[in-house]
């Protein structure tokens, strides 16, 4: 069975369907994964697009072709997933999502026991070419075995043992579920919950949606802003299509930076766990490390990508982690006598969040506004560059004496800690992307000009 090499990316499998992926190589792709990992039982689910219906199912023959018990969640959250493998102890996990991609794709997010996840980075070249040697006949009417299991029970008591929920007694919050996956979960969660919570676009599989299920869009947060001022509410919460990111709105409707929610979890984190070691997103680094070791903690800067953040995270037995994208990945090991799985979440934040704002008694702009005000950000700039590194030696020369770190991509550090840059090359355009950050608004500028003027 031939595989479209384009849908193979580096953290996962996703294309249009059925140009790209079909229920053939859906079929091979379950097959070779069984396979590969010598599997005897693995977990499943998907998002609630019509293309992932089809493609789930493909999906499911060829695991069981593979000699696989298979165990299905059904339309669920990705987070819900990853983390019935680490609870259930499961031999990996398939969830057939296209996250927050267009209308007409579809895609596989695949895990092992220990909750890592497969992409070119990471071993799903071999399983495609495990893939490539799978014969599929005529797969109409073709359906493995499946039983269908639920792990809220399992997934309240997790967060029941870090979050006080009578400490949430009173707040209001708007919740907006982007049509997507995660709306079931998300709404068992907070009808136990002593909040006054409003949903929007939690019809999963909505054909006619408010809006994409992308959050990071800005024309994907008009709702969730305009429920949050009629509502009066104290934050608005954001999910993506298969609810793996959390985006936030505060009580005036503005939108939260992720990186400045990073800053927010980081201190509540290390309230409630002491001298901890952080991951963090390398993107930006100023703030969040002056914070961070404000509070005893230590921060250990990685690359971009959630998936290669958990390898690190499970490596290193590390509780959180957190991406400039709105990933935030957690550990079991948080709650007492839990295992070292590490697993990307989106609900357990914003409970986080919203605990936090009840016991200091604030709301979420004020919980923020020193981050804003301290360490202004430039937000992620992208400019058409085709050699990345012909820049990166200009730029090395341009700033010389100044500290250099190439974790992901390019980043200089002021030795004066007044400012702070990344650049990187994108994996898929002749693009880079830059982020700026500095202790005021005048430094950022200038840092800014100077670079824009150095690359154009």
């Amino acid at each position: 069975m031939k595989i479209n090499p384009n849908i193979l990316r580096e953290y996962d499998i996703r294309g249009k369907y059925p140009q790209e992926i079909d229920e053939k190589s859906a079929y091979a792709l379950g097959f070779a994964f069984a396979k590969f990992l010598k599997a005897k039982k693995i977990v499943v689910g998907r998002d609630a697009r019509l293309e992932s219906e089809n493609v789930f199912w493909a999906l499911v023959s060829g695991l069981s072709k593979a000699g696989v018990k298979v165990y299905s969640l059904g339309i669920c959250a990705t987070p819900e997933l990853f983390f019935a493998v680490g609870v259930r102890k499961f031999d990996g996990g398939c969830m057939v999502t296209a996250s927050h991609s267009p209308v007409g794709q579809t895609g596989i997010k695949t895990c092992d026991s220990h909750g890592r996840s497969f992409g070119m980075s990471n071993d799903l070249d071999k399983i495609a070419k495990l893939a490539a040697k799978v014969k599929v006949s005529n797969l109409n009417n073709l359906r493995g075995e499946v039983e269908f299991i639920s792990i809220s029970s399992e997934y309240k008591k997790f967060l029941k043992s870090i979050i006080d929920f009578r400490k949430l007694n009173g707040l209001k919050v708007v919740l907006d579920a982007s049509s997507g996956s995660g709306a079931r979960l998300a709404e068992e969660v907070f009808a136990d919950l002593p909040i006054y919570s409003r949903r929007i676009n939690f019809h999963a599989g909505d054909q006619y949606p408010d809006h994409g299920p992308n959050p990071m869009l800005q024309e994907n947060r008009t709702s969730i802003i305009r429920e949050v001022k009629k509502f009066k509410a104290d934050v608005g919460v954001i999910f993506d299509g298969d609810a793996d990111r959390a985006i936030f709105i505060d009580e005036n409707g503005e939108f939260v930076e992720p990186y400045y929610i990073n800053c927010l979890l980081s201190k509540i984190v290390l309230g409630k766990k002491k001298n901890q070691r952080l991951v963090v997103d390398a993107r930006l680094g100023l703030g969040i490390k002056e914070i961070i070791e404000k509070v005893g903690g230590k921060v250990i800067s990685h690359r971009s990508g959630y998936t290669n953040i958990i390898r690190t995270m499970e490596a290193k037995k590390i509780i959180f982690g957190c991406e400039n994208s709105g990933h935030f990945m957690f550990s079991f090991s948080w709650a007492k006598g839990g295992s070292n799985y590490v697993y990307s979440e989106a609900i357990l934040p914003a409970l986080l969040i919203l605990e936090y704002l009840q016991i200091k008694k604030l709301k979420l702009s004020r919980a923020v506004a020193d981050f804003r005000k301290n360490f202004p950000i430039s937000g992620e700039i992208n400019i058409k560059v085709k050699d990345f590194d012909k820049l990166k030696a200009k730029i090395k020369r341009h700033f010389e004496g100044e500290s250099f770190v190439e974790i992901d991509g390019l980043s200089v550090i002021a030795k004066s800690k007044e400012w702070f840059f990344n650049i990187r090359p994108s994996h898929t355009e002749p693009l880079v992307r830059l982020n700026v950050e500095a202790k005021s608004i005048k430094v950022l500028d200038k840092v800014k000009k100077e670079l824009l003027g150095i690359i154009k």
